[in-house]
């Protein structure tokens, strides 16, 4: 079995051992090197592998199979020989940071509401929690106020093996059934869980937890969580953010909110006052255009506009003209359009705009509608036949 240094020493960065086996992985093209002790975290328990170099060998990925744990690198390391093992202390203690975290967080969960966590992710993106219930915003935001309480408090956390008998009589949270020595992590007063994964030495080394975001998952409840310096990072960039949106709105940083809301709603009157003008514009164009007895058919082009006054525009063509009437709104040769006939079924000409000019379109036989790119000539050709 491969002797795992990281329960040893969880701040041990740099080890020597000796290399009992490498073969090649053909499916993945790389070597599968087996040790006699390692440092290296593996993949397990939804957490992301260590990451690291053996003999400045990039180490690529880290899996457990049984009691050996085996590193993938790029070229062959020879059985026998000795080599120098360093694991990447800033992912080692970020991701030490976040799984003491989500422990604090599933076990007030836990403690309070009964729920259990039933599905835990840890990468260098993100820390995802799966509680198979929901809870609301308020709950949420108590759970987060007694963790970081919990972070101040500077609890220690414990790690213990306990033997048959004593684990029969311990209360510990599990996500899985474990077979042969189970590993206990205690946070005093917060939680008793089961767990495989490297921990800080005490909460205060968290520095903080923030939830982040919260969505409905499979009946339940899927909780982002960042903790230490990935939330402070968190608040930088989310805070860089807000200043400028407050610097644009020219408003203080507490009234954004209020400010977006003001500007939503000149937005909104300024649409409908466009919409008006694009409607007022569309009648003034109608009114120019040469009779039916000209041509049953009608074409026109012209800017970005409204969809809806589009529509009432086709439909008084139609009202008039026998033929095909449509509008083109767009710029160049990349248009959105509307077309519509009170006689003929336009799925016939959606098929020509389809086959001729690669148009995305579809609808109903008085009226079809979609984009295409093509120059005004080529449709004009298509449609007024």
């Amino acid at each position: 079995m491969t002797r795992k240094l990281f329960y040893e020493n969880t701040h041990m960065t740099t080890f020597e051992t000796a290399v009992t086996e490498c073969i090649k992985d053909e499916d993945r093209n790389l070597y599968r090197v087996l040790l006699e002790a390692t440092a290296f975290f593996p993949e397990e328990g939804g957490q992301t592998p260590d990451k690291g170099t053996l003999n400045s060998q990039e180490v690529l990925d880290v899996q457990i199979q049984g009691d050996r744990i085996y590193h993938y690198v790029q070229a062959p390391i020879e059985a026998g020989t000795t080599v120098q093992g360093q694991v990447d202390w800033t992912q080692r203690f970020d991701f030490m940071q976040q799984h003491s975290g989500e422990h604090i967080i599933s076990g007030l969960v836990h403690a309070h509401y009964g729920l259990r966590n039933v599905g835990f992710h840890l990468s260098v993106n993100e820390v995802t929690l799966d509680f198979d219930a929901p809870l609301s915003l308020e709950q949420l935001r108590e759970i987060e106020r007694e963790a970081n309480a919990a972070i101040y408090a500077n609890l220690p956390i414990l790690i213990s093996y306990p033997d048959e008998q004593e684990l029969a009589s311990l209360e510990y949270r599990s996500k899985i059934e474990i077979e042969g020595q189970v590993r206990i992590v205690t946070i005093p007063g917060i939680d008793v869980c089961a767990c495989c994964a490297p921990h800080v030495e005490s909460t205060g080394q968290i520095g903080m937890i923030k939830i982040t975001n919260v969505q409905s998952h499979r009946g339940g409840i899927r909780v982002n969580i960042l903790c230490g310096m990935r939330a402070l990072e968190d608040y930088t960039a989310k805070q860089t953010g807000v200043s400028a949106v407050s610097a644009t709105l020219s408003v203080p940083q507490e009234q954004i909110s209020q400010g977006v809301q003001r500007l939503r709603e000149e937005s909104l009157r300024h649409k409908e006052r466009a919409n008006e003008l694009q409607a007022r514009y569309l009648e003034l164009t109608l009114s120019t255009l040469p009779g039916p007895e000209a041509s049953p058919d009608v074409v026109l082009f012209v800017g970005p506009m409204d969809t809806i006054a589009i529509r009432n525009a086709v439909n008084t063509l139609t009202a008039t003209y026998p033929g095909y009437c449509g509008i083109f709104s767009g710029e160049a040769d990349n248009y959105q359009f509307i077309l519509g006939s009170s006689t003929k079924d336009c799925r016939e000409l959606a098929n020509v705009l389809r086959n001729e000019l690669s148009a995305k379109c579809g609808g109903s036989a008085p009226m079809i509608q979609g984009s295409v790119s093509a120059i005004p000539q080529q449709l004009q050709l298509l449609i007024c036949k």
